[in-house]
């Protein structure tokens, strides 16, 4: 069981009350009559969150608060060391600004304007439906298998290849696109992870029909623009050493 963020936010009120000296340390007190409700020689100008008080009984079940008083209408107390933790750490909940970078399709600009254009209209029709995705994962191996044609010029070599055969040529160990221009085991390592890309992914997805779930659809449409990225990064190098 947590607080909930209302449960929180008092809480975090409460705090920064007292460290600003608009709630007594020692003896906060608060109090609900017929015709109104408040805290008791609180000396802010902010107003506060919803306060219940049953809210307030779970900000001492969790050792947050420790009342001395209890009545029908009035609690009166004082904080423990353990809110002042709590609210300094956010209630020790994690960092999210890597969210977006884990998640980039949220932010479409980030992805391969090539790729994103060959997929969003499956995506766009139905974000849940597995045969979306299918063939979005089906467009975006295209994507990659055409970025590595370009990428070895391999259409003025051998129209025919396809596949694994486009990636040997363009990484392989014998007289490949990129043999002289990559050390050994670079060389092997590029061509392993496009070789198993390949198999993976772009021979499955053409002869048959996967439907994949929409968060696995989601991961490998990225995986494929990360992979878009690395080629681009290696014919940007092949320009400049060639200007």
């Amino acid at each position: 069981m947590t607080l909930t963020e209302k449960q929180k936010n008092l809480l975090r009120w409460i705090v920064e009350g007292v460290r600003a000296d608009h709630l007594p340390e020692d003896c906060i007190w608060y109090i609900t009559t017929l015709t109104d409700c408040g805290w008791v020689d609180y000396k802010g100008s902010h107003s506060w969150p919803p306060v219940t008080f049953a809210t307030l009984d779970i900000l001492e079940e969790y050792g947050y608060i420790k009342w001395q008083q209890k009545s029908q209408n009035q609690y009166k107390g004082a904080l423990t060391g353990k809110a002042y933790e709590a609210v300094d750490s956010n209630f020790d909940e994690p960092n999210r600004s890597a969210i977006p970078h884990l998640i980039p399709l949220t932010e479409v600009e980030h992805l391969d304007s090539e790729l994103w254009e060959r997929v969003r209209f499956s995506v766009s029709a139905g974000g849940d439906n597995p045969k979306a995705w299918d063939t979005a994962i089906r467009n975006a191996t295209v994507v990659l298998e055409d970025r590595m044609r370009k990428l070895g010029n391999i259409d003025n070599i051998n129209q025919k290849a396809t596949g694994n055969g486009i990636v040997n040529l363009v990484f392989g160990s014998n007289k490949s696109v990129q043999k002289d221009k990559l050390p050994s085991e670079e060389l092997e390592a590029y061509r392993d992870l496009y070789s198993g890309t390949m198999k993976l992914f772009r021979n499955r997805y053409a002869h048959r029909f996967i439907d994949p779930k929409p968060e696995e659809g989601g991961a490998i449409i990225v995986f494929i623009d990360l992979l878009l990225k690395m080629l681009d990064d290696l014919n940007w190098e092949t320009e400049n050493e060639n200007t």
